[in-house]
């Protein structure tokens, strides 16, 4: 029997859990704290996640003062960033959008609507394929 085996080497990484509704200001607010901690732990991607939020604004002038927020601190993140959303439309539009934002800048950023895949993006992974009797 042919069986796949993938082997993950979960890297260090700074994970930020949020819940309630998220705001402009709010959200400039959990860039800051990324950024100072990403300061401390420089070789260390991020796993945001945001799946028990609810947003409300979404407006594009929004989105874009959210990603020039983490442009400002551009030097803090040089690693991956995973941003875990509600797998909802309209969370994705929106998420989409700010993607878009940070791409332009050149952050390695990603959205995920479940932990595995972000895990596994974030993760140096390397297939095996074996064959057992």
């Amino acid at each position: 029997m042919l069986s796949g085996i993938k082997i993950y080497k979960v890297n260090d990484f700074i994970r930020k859990t949020e819940t309630g509704n998220i705001d402009l200001e709010r959200s400039k607010k959990i860039v800051r704290e990324l950024a100072t901690a990403t300061g401390l732990h420089t070789d260390h991607n991020i796993l945001m996640d945001l799946r028990e939020t609810s947003v409300s604004a979404a407006s594009i002038e929004d989105i874009m003062k959210i990603a020039l927020e983490f442009g400002t601190y551009i030097s803090s993140f040089k690693n991956k960033i995973a941003n875990i959303i509600p797998d909802d439309p309209k969370r994705m539009i929106i998420a989409n959008r700010f993607k878009a934002c940070m791409d332009i800048q050149g952050f390695e950023y990603e959205i995920f609507t479940d932990y595995e895949s972000a895990i596994e993006w974030l993760s140096k992974t390397k297939d095996i394929d074996n064959t057992f009797s």
